[in-house]
């Protein structure tokens, strides 16, 4: 997840930071193009954080990439996603839908009450979104299938958000989806599963040992055997100590954990240069040290540059 301060570059500096200091090497800044979400989620201003990424790449400790994450509701993103594509601003590219009655949000009064905490919503303006999303749902997949006919020509990786049943699934691998992130319940993953597309969950989830919407657990994802990737998602700094504790609580080698979040996302994402400790990758590499009980990233070498070196007084 990428917070922008007023000053994009003062924002890429310390987000390439955070992640070094976590042990990621490469990072996909999730950034959403949901014009319509309550002012929050401006794609003008989503683009040129996008393009702020692309600039700072030059000065950065490790390698940032964007993940543009497009609301299907959107009816004004394309243009802007289709530049982005085509400049080689954007990486990896997910279709969203928050529409209430499915996908995260399949209880719409569970829907309604996330506007009114997250964003103080009154219901007149829960009242509006609600239309507006209804309205522009209706070109929703022919702008879907253009934007995932681009991204493939331009040899970007295309992920789902959120897929709820082995249907969405159908739909967006016919889209050429190659991950499904956070899939919402244990049928789906497998379905993705089947149909040849990663599945993504949360480390912060499995830390927590829940999902924060209420839907299926990372953890039991991973017992079931059908998890692929992990992400840092809201919390980078997950990352790292949930693959530490998979071993014990998933009964795992730590091979297999570590492959997580290295090796596999890297294949999803199309990057196979890097992932694994090979001749011929990218010499991404971290230092662990425990404090405290607590793995901390104490080096990181990126593309074999060390890229972090924190001192630690204690064991």
């Amino acid at each position: 997840m990428f917070h922008c301060s007023p000053n994009p570059e003062f924002a890429c500096a310390q987000a390439d930071k955070r992640n070094a200091a976590a042990g990621i090497t490469t990072v996909f800044h999730a950034l959403s193009f949901a014009n319509h979400e309550l002012g929050v989620r401006n794609n003008a201003f989503a683009a040129e954080i996008a393009r702020s990424i692309g600039d700072w790449q030059a000065h950065a400790l490790i390698d940032n990439r964007v993940h543009v994450r497009y609301e299907v509701t959107d009816e004004t993103a394309p243009p802007v996603l289709s530049a982005l594509l085509q400049d080689g601003h954007a990486h990896l590219m997910s279709f969203m839908d928050h529409s209430p009655g499915q996908g995260q949000f399949r209880d719409v009064e569970a829907y309604r009450a996330y506007l009114a905490k997250t964003y103080k919503t009154d219901e007149a303006q829960i009242d509006d979104i609600l239309a507006r999303k209804a309205g522009a749902a209706q070109g929703a997949m022919r702008r879907m299938e253009q934007l995932a006919e681009l991204a493939r020509a331009c040899g970007v990786s295309i992920a789902s958000h959120d897929d709820d049943s082995p249907q969405k699934v159908a739909t967006v691998k016919a889209l050429g989806a190659v991950v499904s992130e956070f899939p919402v319940n244990l049928e789906t993953a497998q379905a993705a599963r089947a149909q040849g597309l990663a599945t993504l969950f949360g480390a912060p989830n499995i830390l927590r040992g829940k999902s924060q919407s209420g839907n299926m657990r990372a953890l039991d994802a991973v017992l079931a055997g059908v998890a692929d990737c992990l992400c840092g998602d809201y919390s980078p700094a997950a990352l790292l100590p949930s693959v530490m504790r998979l071993p014990d609580l998933a009964g795992i080698p730590l091979a297999e954990a570590v492959a997580l979040v290295t090796c596999n996302p890297a294949r999803a994402a199309g990057l196979h240069d890097r992932g694994e400790i090979a001749v011929g990758k990218r010499a991404d590499l971290i230092a662990v040290k425990t404090m405290g009980g607590l793995p901390q990233a104490e080096r990181v070498w990126s593309g074999g540059k060390a890229s972090l070196v924190a001192h630690f007084d204690h064991a």
